[in-house]
């Protein structure tokens, strides 16, 4: 639960059992029982559990400013955020805690934020790499034919940033638009600079139990500091709440890949074509919560990726996994990983060679982070202001690709240390 509950005793969190709920309906005046009852509703995801449970705390006791506190934030994640600042508004003239006074005057502004027709929000981060295959890593990821690099440690700085604005429409609709950056400069002798931009616009509709989105989106990738990709297409996402546990999503993704790439360009009329072609993903994938701060993901999905040139098209399933699980003050533990497996269309008997069979990939990835707010080291866990909002991680990483011969294999461990501020409206 948000630290906006610091106050309420903690509790071990394993669901709301039936015979809680007896015991509510026969004690409905048993503050304590009622407060426990709010507790670990609120953590299983039964926020309207919880808002009764709190509204008859209050009624018994006025003064139970810790639960009121509580009830307002149940509301706002409710999106009752009228009923959340009424609450708010009758803990101005009490004598709350400095973490508690921090934590109202936060989620006041939240709600005005969330009020407003228009929100802004975002994401910085900066962070400190190194690979012990840095050369390596880079060809896995773009997927280099020509004089493939030997391998070589090297370290990076790579910051990333995103904006986000969304204009309210009518009803559950709005309209939204994103921005985001990545830069990673090499830090040794490796040439392995790379940089990407991407622009999104496109159409939302939000409700509690289910929402999808669908988009226009054009990215820019270069690469050793030459232009390189340039995509441009359209993505669509939905997702649906199945329980207070369960989240189902689907996701597709069409766009038109041009390439920058003088090698394969000078021979492209005389092999029949390039790299260029359209790109098409499509993925169904499952979120679900083991307990109030642990949840595992899963995904499947297809990739079909067509090329003027045929062998360089390719089609493949793939399969990701992730577990995350955090403590009370923020902190954090995140694991996942993923395989891709891909078949190129047709034999390549100029880049790769006469009588060498079509190419086979398989690619993989996994990575172990964890992490916290700057908050969760003060004494109270929680402080209420940007500390809440800016974190620090630490994370291990590998990458690989497996290739038939004549084509080499790459792997490649790695480390970082990234800091990241969050802000506006999503916080």
């Amino acid at each position: 639960m948000i630290s906006a509950v610091v106050g309420l005793s903690a509790v071990t969190v394993e669901g709301v059992a039936a015979q809680d709920f007896d015991a509510v309906l026969a004690a409905p005046d048993d503050t304590d029982l009622n407060l426990d009852f709010a507790r670990r509703a609120a953590d299983a995801g039964d926020l309207n559990g919880a808002a009764g449970a709190l509204e008859r705390v209050l009624i018994a006791d006025p003064n139970r400013h810790s639960a009121r506190l509580m009830y307002a934030v149940i509301l706002y994640r409710l999106d009752d955020l009228q009923g959340a600042r009424d609450q708010l508004d009758l803990l101005e003239p009490a004598t709350l805690t400095p973490l508690q006074r921090a934590e109202a005057t936060r989620y006041r502004a939240r709600i005005e934020r969330s009020r407003s027709s228009t929100r802004f929000s975002g994401s910085l981060s900066a962070a400190l790499t190194y690979e012990d295959d840095a050369a390596g890593a880079l060809t896995t990821q773009f997927d280099s034919i020509f004089a493939p690099p030997v391998s070589e440690a090297g370290g990076a700085a790579v910051f990333t940033a995103r904006f986000n604005v969304a204009q309210d429409l009518d009803g559950a609709y709005a309209a939204f638009a994103s921005i985001g950056g990545y830069d990673r400069s090499t830090l040794d002798d490796i040439d392995g600079d790379v940089r990407r931009g991407d622009v999104e616009a496109g159409l939302s509709y939000v409700r509690r139990l289910n929402s999808w989105k669908v988009s226009a989106v054009a990215r820019v990738l270069d690469l050793l500091d030459d232009p390189y990709m340039r995509e441009v297409g359209v993505k669509a996402q939905a997702r649906w709440r199945t329980s207070n546990a369960t989240t189902l999503s689907v996701s597709g993704e069409a766009v038109s890949q041009t390439f920058d790439e003088p090698g394969v360009d000078a021979l492209a009329l005389i092999i029949g074509g390039d790299r260029d072609g359209w790109r098409y993903d499509f993925n169904v994938g499952m979120t679900h919560r083991l307990d109030a701060r642990s949840s595992v993901g899963v995904s499947a999905g297809w990739q079909d990726k067509q090329a003027d040139y045929e062998p360089f098209g390719y089609s493949g399933p793939g399969v990701q996994a992730r577990y995350d699980t955090t403590t009370r003050r923020g902190q954090y533990l995140a694991i996942s990983g993923g395989i891709q497996w891909l078949d190129y269309d047709a034999p390549d008997p100029v880049f790769i060679g006469f009588g060498a069979p079509a190419r086979e990939d398989v690619r993989s990835w996994a990575r172990v982070a964890v992490g916290a707010p700057i908050s969760a080291f003060t004494a109270a866990g929680a402080t209420g202001d940007w500390r809440q909002d800016v974190g620090i991680e630490g994370a291990l990483t590998y990458g690989a690709r497996d290739s038939l011969a004549p084509l080499a294999d790459y792997d490649s461990w790695g480390a970082e240390l990234r800091l990241t501020w969050r802000f506006g409206a999503a916080n």
